[in-house]
This record gives structure tokens, sequence and C-alpha cells, in this order.
């Protein structure tokens, strides 16, 4: 088993994420061109409720294998490890060919719960990919609970190029027969990205499992009732933040048009606020969700072993570590968000937008390492009642304001609700595992070095601006200075430690 340190893990994932995520964000520019905000609004949603339907038919039983492996090889049980990545595959094939089925066969009755039934036929597009992804599920969680990255990373970038590909071509191709075929066009190049991603880790597990594990009825019993015992925490709280994310989309729809907007102006409005300034906002928030990924072996093995001074070494490491990345990356897009969507996408129309949702960079990428140390130590339930009382705040806080004051109500909501969730979740962690917040360690060197990026921005973006009107080069020239002197404050007042980067094992 190749075995890597916490931190060359999170990087490797880091990388294989921003490349994925970059390119998804490529595949997107030219379908913009082509798709218009309508057709944006129409593959979104199709997307959106894929992910929801997805997240309810696996929901928990990835977390629930790697948590079970990574506790398995943290005493060296080899035997219990493969036992459980067989059983558990079983399980998702039957539930992801129900999936499957569900999806396409009840495309028309999604769509309308979305107030978008123009999106039936690209639900049915990616209804595959239900099936696909839950085949591959138990072996990238195998190698993920064994600290080996690699498998993830290479499955991951394989899988956005052939997407980029597939999903441009299809929507070319398909769209003189109408913009909902096109979408669907676009949306089928995610199946196709699936299958060929799911074959590469069936083919990489084999080469390692060795012989096959033959299990006993108490062993099988064993690794069912481990694995609901997280799955079904974890199922329970995805459904309902997934009908709680259903219900906010509809309602955000619902409420633009009670503010005025006509049908057609509320789809071009939501279409750009997801289609343009989300993909951007959750550009940084995707790449470094994989953190919480890399540190899942780490708690999970180390509370196994009965070694909580290192959970908490970990989980301590891996909190300044979000801090420091995504305090510039917020900066960054709060100075430069026209500029990069006229970079991304030929179309600033969502900067504002893109501007005042720039905070919630911070606060998700915070909370998203907090719930994956919360769950790791096994207060699955904790971590989804801080983000469901959030979503409730988010739900409600909209619904006012947005009648006040359009889509920018739900974008209010959003920073708030996102705040309290963080700031929930820092409690609930000290609680838990008893982090002690340093916070001239955590928070205030990294402020203070994104105050000085941020200073430096606001006093020469509008000299780089004159200069030149090209966005690639604002944006280039802007972010290598910015992040320049954020590294060097960094340093200066001693942000970065050597223990920062040190291995750390179960």
């Amino acid at each position: 088993m190749g075995k890597q340190s916490f931190i060359r893990g999170a990087l490797i994932l880091m990388i294989a994420n921003a490349i994925s995520k970059i390119l998804g964000a490529v595949l997107k520019i030219p379908l913009t061109y082509i798709l218009r905000e309508e057709g944006m609004a129409v593959y979104n949603t199709a997307f959106n409720v894929y992910v929801m339907f997805l997240s309810f038919i696996i929901s928990g039983l990835p977390f629930g294998i790697s948590k079970l492996v990574s506790e398995y090889a943290s005493v060296k049980n080899e035997r219990m490890i493969h036992i459980s990545v067989r059983i558990s595959s079983y399980l998702l094939l039957i539930l992801g060919a129900a999936g499957t089925v569900i999806l396409f066969f009840g495309a028309e009755f999604f769509a309308l719960a979305m107030r978008e039934e123009r999106a039936v036929f690209a639900i049915r597009a990616i209804a595959p990919s239900v099936f696909l992804v839950a085949a591959g599920t138990a072996c990238k969680s195998y190698f993920q609970g064994v600290s080996d990255m690699t498998p993830t990373a290479i499955s991951q970038v394989v899988e956005a190029v052939i997407k980029l590909v597939c999903g441009f071509y299809l929507a070319k191709r398909f769209i003189e027969m109408g913009t909902d075929i096109a979408a669907g066009g676009a949306i089928a190049g995610v199946s196709v990205g699936e299958l060929v991603a799911t074959l590469i880790l069936i083919l990489m597990y084999a080469a390692v499992k060795g012989k096959k594990h033959k299990c006993t009825r108490a062993e099988r019993n064993e690794v069912m009732s481990r694995l609901m015992a997280v799955a079904l925490p974890m199922l329970v709280s995805s459904v309902i933040s997934s009908m709680l994310a259903v219900v906010d989309t509809s309602m955000i729809r619902g409420r633009l048009m009670d503010y005025g907007h006509s049908a057609d102006e509320a789809r071009r409005i939501f279409g750009a606020y997801t289609g343009y300034a989300l993909t951007v906002l959750h550009l940084p928030v995707g790449i470094f969700a994989t953190l919480g990924v890399s540190i899942l072996p780490v708690i999970a093995g180390s509370i196994a072993a009965g070694k909580y001074e290192r959970t908490r070494a970990a989980s301590e490491r891996a909190l300044k570590l979000i801090i420091i990345t995504s305090l510039p990356c917020g900066a960054a897009v709060y100075f430069l968000g026209a500029d990069i969507l006229e970079t991304l996408f030929k179309n600033s129309s969502s900067a504002a937008m893109l501007t005042l949702a720039s905070p919630c960079i911070v606060f998700l990428c915070v909370s998203q390492i907090l719930s994956a140390i919360m769950q790791s130590a096994g207060r699955i339930m904790t971590s989804f009642a801080n983000s469901a009382a959030g979503m409730v705040l988010k739900l409600v806080l909209s619904y006012v304001l947005i009648g006040k004051y359009g889509i920018y109500g739900a974008i209010i909501s959003a920073d708030i609700s996102y705040f309290a969730v963080m700031l929930l979740d820092l409690y609930t962690t000290r609680k838990i595992i008893g982090l002690k917040y340093r916070l001239g360690e955590i928070l205030i060197k990294p402020a203070v070095s994104t105050a000085a990026m941020a200073a430096v921005l606001y006093l020469t973006y509008p000299v780089i601006a004159a200069h030149t009107d090209n966005h690639m080069l604002i944006c280039a020239l802007s972010g290598v200075w910015g992040m320049g002197v954020y590294v060097l404050t960094l340093l200066l007042v001693g942000g970065i430690r050597k223990t920062d980067i040190e291995k750390q094992r179960i």
C-alpha cells in the first residue's frame, strides 16, 4: 500500500482537483457561448438534480468505507480491509443500478420539482452516471483509506479531460436541435467521463488486492454493522440536506418572479448566478475540499489507535492550512471578480454577485475541514445539525431578502448563514476533540498577511488596468503581485513554520 503523508496526500489531491476544476471551468466557457444563460440554467438544474440524487443513493458509504479501511489499516488487518471493500462493492452496485433507473424514468418529476421543465432530457442524459460512480466508489474509498491519493487523482483528471472533450463536442453537435437537447448533450459528457474514471479505479484496485479473501458470516456482519453505523446517519443528513437544497433552489426562482421578474428573466438571472458566479466561487472551495479527504485516515486511524494528541495536532494543522490558503483566494475573488469572469466567460454580468459572495469562500472552506474532522471522529450528526441549522437560516433570510433586493438578497443570506455555520463548527469541534484555537497562529497572522495583499491590490489594480484592457493579463499580474506580497508577509510574521509541513502519518 502506497501510504502517503497527510500533507503530501492533500497536495496530490489539491493539484488533481485544481486541474479538474479548471478543466470544468474551461468546459463551461464554450458552453456559455453555445447554451447562453437559458441553456446554462437547464444544464445546472440537471447537474444539481444528479448531485442531489447521487448523494441520496450512496451517501455516507464512501466516507464509511474509507473510515473502516483506515481503522483496519491502523491495526494492520489486511484481510478485513479487502473483505470490507468487496462487501461494499456489492452493496454499491445494487444501489447504483436502482438509482440510475429511478432517475432516468423519474426525470420529468425531478425537472418539475426544480421548476425547470426543460431539463428532462438533460437529467436522463446524466442518469447513467449514478451507477458508474457507485461502481467505482469502493475502490476509490479503499485508496483514500490507506492514504494513497494517487489513484483518485489520476481518475479525477482523466474524467475531467473526457468530460471536457465529449461535453463540448455533443453540445455543439446538438445545438441545432434546440437548447434543451444541447444541454443534455453537454451533460452526457459527465457519464462518459465517469465510465472511464471507474474503469481506471477498478483496474488499479485489482492490481493491489491480491488473493480473494473468503469471509465468514460474523465478519460480514461486522463489516455491515460498522459500515451502516456511519452510512445511515450520513444518509439521513444527506437526504434532509438535499431536500433543503431543492427547496432553496425552487424558492429562489419563485421569489425572483415575486420580485417582479418574468419566468424567462428569472431563468436568465439564476443561470448567470449559478453558471458564472457560483462556478468561480466553487473553484477554490472544491479544490480545498480535498484536504478533508486527506485528513480522514489520519483522524480515524489515530482515534482507533488511541493517539488523541496526534488527532488534535493534525486537526490544528489542517485548520491552519485551510485558513492560510482560503483567505487570499477570497481576497483575490473580491478584487478581481470581474476580470476573472471576463477571462473565463467573456461575460462579467454577474461580477457584483461574485464580489458580494466572495467571503463565502473562507466560510465554506473552514466549515468543510471542520465537518470532515467531526465526521472522522464519529460525530456525524453533530456536523449535520450545524449545516442544517445554517440551511434553515438561509431559507428564512433568502425568502425575506430576495423580496427586497432580488438575487442579491440570496447572496447576503448565504454570507450570513455560512458564517453562522462556521462559528458553530468551530465551537463543536473544540468541544469534541479538545482543539485549542491559537488565534495568533491560525487567524491573526494569515489575516494580517491578507490585509497586506488586499492593500496592494487596491493600490496597484488601477495602475495595471490603466495600461492594459486584457483581463487575463490583469488577473495574472495582479494575482502574482498580490500572492507574492501575501507569502512574503506571512513569512515575515511567522505564519508558516517547519512543523506545518512535517509528515503526518497514522
